[in-house]
């Protein structure tokens, strides 16, 4: 009689499980590591002409505004005209959710960053102002997805040289377009943090951060210890 009852709990207890199991397929997969690394290549389009600042506080002490947290998402930035009857200048907007203000002041809680979308693909059906960006506003957000973990040190973008032929995306009411220097985009790649334990899982954006040598650039394992480290240089806000 006892071993029935206990073979009828462990059936009634497969069930339950079963069943929960079915009430929540993607339980499971919740847990799972990211299956690739951050693409940075998108922002990679160039290569710039710079002398690297040799750690983050000396970048910090160079640019107004230091700010930390995460991508919020990607949008349609301004299209200057690039010369006569040539092919248009394409720029996207990066997004940053603010968690951290490390220096300088911002307007609200998401800083807007102007970054080069690439270059056009050429397409002799259509006159060279109708060419499209190789990449799409959405390569950028599969490339760097939102809630990637950032910080960015920025300078309040001035007043375009070319004519803006397109404005992009509308702006928010008193937000300024940023720009960020070649070094002044770093992401933590959560792909590198689960299967490079112990090491760093920072990368650079436009730049890599070994730009500069070894220097501290590549001392902090994750954001929250490059955070730390600039505030223990004085920065904080």
């Amino acid at each position: 009689m006892a071993k029935r009852r206990s073979t009828g709990a462990a059936a009634l207890l497969a069930a339950v499980l079963l069943l929960t199991g079915c009430a929540d397929p993607d339980a499971g997969r919740q847990a799972e590591a990211p299956k690739g690394p951050l693409d940075v290549s998108v922002l990679r389009v160039s290569a710039p002409d710079y002398d690297p600042a040799p750690s983050p506080e000396a970048l910090a002490g160079q640019q107004p505004v230091v700010v930390a947290g995460a991508v919020d998402g990607w949008q349609r930035g301004p299209a200057l005209e690039s010369y006569e009857n040539g092919p248009l200048d394409h720029r996207v907007v990066l997004r940053i959710r603010v968690t951290d203000v490390l220096k300088g002041t911002v307007p609200g809680d998401v800083v807007f960053v102007e970054a080069d979308q690439g270059a056009v693909v050429r397409d002799d059906s259509l006159p060279p102002e109708k060419w499209r960006p190789g990449k799409s506003v959405a390569d950028f957000a599969a490339a760097i997805p939102a809630g990637t973990k950032t910080m960015a040190f920025l300078t309040e973008r001035p007043p375009y040289e070319q004519r803006v032929l397109d404005p992009g995306e509308p702006l928010p009411t008193g937000a300024r377009l940023m720009s960020a220097p070649p070094q002044g985009l770093v992401f933590e790649d959560p792909f590198l943090a689960t299967r490079q334990p112990g090491r760093s899982a920072l990368i650079g954006g436009k730049e890599p951060l070994e730009a500069a040598g070894r220097t501290t650039w590549l001392e902090p394992r994750n954001m929250t210890e490059l955070i730390g480290h600039l505030r223990s240089k004085g920065f904080s806000g």
